[in-house]
């Protein structure tokens, strides 16, 4: 048989890597499987594919001699072709289980795994603080409008989104813009929540009332999004076993939280007010 057919036989195309070739090789051996599959050819299909996998990963040659290959297989009896392929089936079993223990052993006792677990830490206290931020009183502080821009982008839903720039530096997104807000006075309060002081309304002041204005695009509005987020790596620790899910949280947690938890709190001096519980 031309070593291209044993690479159909697996269904795979020719040239395939060896660890595609263990890969689709497991999940056929376990599909036709004597002891799982009850068919009459599951038998016959198990031995061709193991033989099949043998030859692919070098474990046996191909004979090029004429006639050699059907000499050869008259000689093994069905009964031996079959303990073949059981041992071989179980040896690819014991492999990837040894590879599965090394690779989990290796997630968990790197530096990546410190970084998770002080992830977990300072995630857990964030999340806490900003659910309490639902439920503390507000910060009113005192800012002006230097500059504006009516039509500046669109909100999800289509929704047109005017800029505002403030003398402090600051810039909000906001939506339903008056002539109220930059006309009548560019005298405004920021309403800001209390441990990170994370913008909720922007309140222009009028000789004879105040309108409230929503800001986009801000921590608060995306709170419970980065509450998810920030108990990610605390989930990975809790998750913690040989799973292609604890694999993904572990990677999520390394690569995504743990910038996220740095990004989070240099922007706004959150750790300050982090460090004063909002005081500062």
């Amino acid at each position: 048989m031309p070593k291209s057919k044993y690479y159909k036989l697996l269904g795979l195309e020719v040239g395939a890597s060896e660890q595609e070739v263990r890969k689709r090789y497991r999940q056929l051996a376990m599909k036709y499987h004597p002891d799982r599959n009850s068919s009459p050819n599951a038998e016959e299909m198990f031995i061709r594919l193991t033989e099949a996998y043998e030859i692919l990963i070098g474990k046996k040659t191909v004979q090029v001699t004429p006639g050699a290959t059907q000499r050869k297989s008259k000689k093994e009896s069905h009964e031996e072709r079959m303990k073949t392929a059981r041992k071989r089936y179980t040896e690819q079993i014991v492999r990837e289980h040894l590879e599965n223990e090394r690779y989990f052993n290796y997630l968990t006792k790197s530096r990546k795994w410190k970084t998770i677990r002080l992830g977990a830490f300072l995630g857990t206290i964030l999340a806490l603080f900003m659910i309490m931020d639902f439920f503390l009183p507000h910060h009113f502080e005192e800012d002006q409008i230097t500059h504006f821009r009516r039509s500046a982008a669109y909100a999800p839903g289509g929704q047109e989104v005017g800029l505002i720039k403030t003398e402090r530096g600051d810039i909000y997104w906001i939506s339903r813009m008056t002539y109220d807000l930059h006309s009548k006075t560019r005298h405004i309060y920021v309403e800001t929540s209390w441990i990170f002081h994370n913008p909720i309304y922007i309140i222009s002041r009028g000789k004879l009332e105040y309108n409230y204005f929503n800001p986009h695009f801000t921590a608060f509005n995306t709170a419970w999004a980065f509450i998810i987020i920030f108990l990610l790596p605390l989930l990975t620790i809790q998750y913690k076993r040989k799973s292609l899910g604890f694999t993904l949280l572990y990677h999520a947690s390394y690569y995504g939280t743990s910038l996220l938890i740095i990004v989070y709190l240099l922007l706004g001096v959150r750790w300050a007010h982090l460090l004063t519980l909002g005081f500062i």
